[in-house]
């Protein structure tokens, strides 16, 4: 089958051939403002007067007209209006004067979709865009969003930070080139290359959520007070970076997984893909990505993705093309792949206890973002090693304050926790200098490894346990930052009431802030609803545990929401 996709959701109107899946062209023009950011009815005026021209350059590099065409696809959402409704016209009109079935479909799937071509098999997708920043697993028959920005997309970002900083759009390219020391017209041209430095900017890591407008303003503030752009490229990109690669290790080690997938616009930059190579390489997996024509928003994607959409029965009529700016990842319904049953969840290289059962000492209990648990036994007490290995997609200087500010935090928070009235582990012993803790081993696996296989009463037991915990600790003014069924062990299920403990406490904090307490929630719903697809009803016992522990859960609840919206986020300058 030979299709036509029209790419058009925000500053490139792109078109492409793809045939039997395999890519006969694919052009692309590029809105360029003079000055600012993208004005989405400037950005539309181009791709009107540009479209005729790359849908006829797409075809003539394929080979073909329009009449060899046997399918039409489009950009659907999410993005810019005015940019969304010119490719869908453009679409619709050969779809009524060729006489060919037309498909709108997902822009944020045709960037994870085209990573098919790599044969990776169940990969996390870490999808860095203009608008979209997610982290994403395939369960249950869709693409589920397991941690996204909370503010911008990381490619704004940057574009943002170098129209402030003097660099033309799109940025990201060149501020990628700056952070490497190399000249750019206009900046260092004169001065031949340098050493930018790291300087001290926001790591701003929420469970698998991340927020890049801190790490913007702290630049510019840096840069107010003298420091080189160079420098603030540099420092912008190793943090930023690092961060996709701890949420994207996060995940990993949530779901079971031992591949990542890169897809969107940032994920061209050079540096990313070598951070998160390393970081792969070090966890014994493996990462994909697709080439930079293929990375970038372009049309050969979303054709490839019509094509695999109409092959699986998918029809639509000309009335299921209006387009949806907010067109989430996650409404897709993707009956083209064949869903996975997670049922018992388990990190490679790992294995999880059963509740009550006592591991053997050297056993790897546990690998995650940051440290592997190891089993062991302390004074005749048995215990578990939780060592922070030195990670090396991460600057030196950069790991190790992390690592020293999180080990210090997660021993005084644990505490904190136990005296807030919820069970943690005790800490036996700490080695700040090799980022090791020693702490009393607690028997049973992750709840996140075998929730999905608990019986519905057992189940709804451990979620209402979970809300108590997370209610007693909110109402002691305590947020966890990693709320997740991999943070509970399960010791035992008994007399409908489970017996939970709560781990992993290096990114907790005292506050009396109720966005704070909201950002915990919705991380939790966010993971759970993704993880654990299909059992989605027993989430209500968790918010009736947390309601009764903790008096102002309403008001929790309600910026829970008002923060889901602004972690829906889609194409805007």
């Amino acid at each position: 089958m030979k299709v036509l996709g029209i790419e058009s959701t925000a500053h490139t109107f792109g078109a492409g051939v793809v045939d039997d899946g395999t890519v006969l062209s694919n052009v692309r023009d590029m809105y360029v403002p003079e000055e600012g950011g993208i004005h989405p009815r400037e950005a539309a005026e181009h791709h009107v007067r540009v479209g005729g021209d790359v849908v006829k350059r797409a075809l003539g590099e394929a080979g073909m007209s329009e009449s060899d065409i046997d399918l039409v696809a489009f950009s659907k959402g999410p993005g810019l209006g005015p940019c969304l409704r010119v490719g869908a016209t453009v679409a619709r009109v050969l779809s009524l004067k060729r006489k060919i079935p037309i498909i709108g479909a997902n822009h944020c799937v045709a960037h994870l979709e085209i990573g098919r071509m790599l044969q990776a098999r169940d990969p996390v997708l870490l999808y860095a865009s203009g608008g979209n920043t997610q982290i994403i697993a395939f369960v249950k028959g869709r693409y589920r969003v397991l941690g996204e920005t909370l503010d911008i997309g990381i490619g704004n970002m940057l574009d943002k930070l170098g129209r402030e900083l003097g660099i033309p759009f799109p940025a990201g390219p060149k501020i990628e080139k700056l952070a490497r020391g190399e000249p750019l017209e206009g900046i260092l041209e004169n001065d031949g290359p340098l050493s930018p430095r790291l300087l001290e900017l926001p790591y701003s890591v929420k469970g698998m959520d991340v927020s890049f407008s801190g790490i913007m303003t702290a630049a510019l503030s840096l840069r107010d007070r003298g420091a080189d752009i160079p420098s603030i490229c540099h420092s912008v990109q190793e943090t930023a970076f690092s961060m996709l690669c701890e949420v994207t290790e996060r995940a990993l080690a949530h779901v079971g997984s031992e591949e990542v997938l890169l897809g969107g616009g940032v994920a061209c930059n050079g540096r990313l893909r070598q951070m998160v190579s390393v970081m792969m390489e070090e966890r014994g997996g493996r990462s994909f990505a697709p080439p930079p024509s293929l990375s970038v928003d372009n049309g050969a994607m979303i054709a490839y993705l019509g094509e695999i959409m109409y092959d699986a029965g998918i029809r639509h009529s000309l009335e299921d093309t209006m387009v949806d700016q907010r067109f989430r990842t996650d409404q897709v319904e993707a009956v083209w792949k064949r869903s996975r049953d997670l049922g018992r969840i388990v990190t490679p290289g790992t294995r999880d206890l059963e509740p009550g059962e006592l591991p053997r000492p050297g056993e790897v209990l546990g690998r995650g973002a940051e440290a592997v648990i190891t089993a062991g036994t302390y004074a005749g007490i048995p215990s578990v090693v939780k060592e922070r290995p030195p990670k090396g997609y991460r600057l030196p200087e950069l790991d190790r304050s992390l690592t020293s500010a999180r080990l210090r935090k997660e021993v005084r928070m644990l505490r904190a926790m136990r005296e807030a009235g919820v069970r943690t582990p005790h800490v036996l012993d700490m080695d700040e200098g090799s980022g090791r803790i020693v702490m009393e081993l607690v028997p049973g696996p992750r709840l996140a490894s075998v929730l999905n296989i608990l019986r519905e009463d057992e189940r709804r037991d451990a979620l209402r346990r979970m809300g108590e915990m997370v209610g007693d600790l909110h109402r002691n003014d305590i947020v966890h930052g990693d709320i997740t069924t991999s943070n509970f062990i399960l010791g035992s299920l008994s007399g409908g009431n489970a017996d939970l403990c709560l781990i992993d406490a290096s990114l907790s904090d005292r506050t009396e802030e109720m966005e704070r307490k909201g950002v915990d929630l919705r991380l939790f719903r966010e993971v759970y609803t993704s993880t654990h697809a299909g059992f989605e009803d027993a989430l209500d016992e968790f918010f009736v545990g947390y309601r009764d522990r903790f008096s102002e859960a309403g008001k929790a609840e309600e910026k829970m929401k008002e923060i889901d919206g602004r972690g829906r986020y889609i194409h805007q300058d």
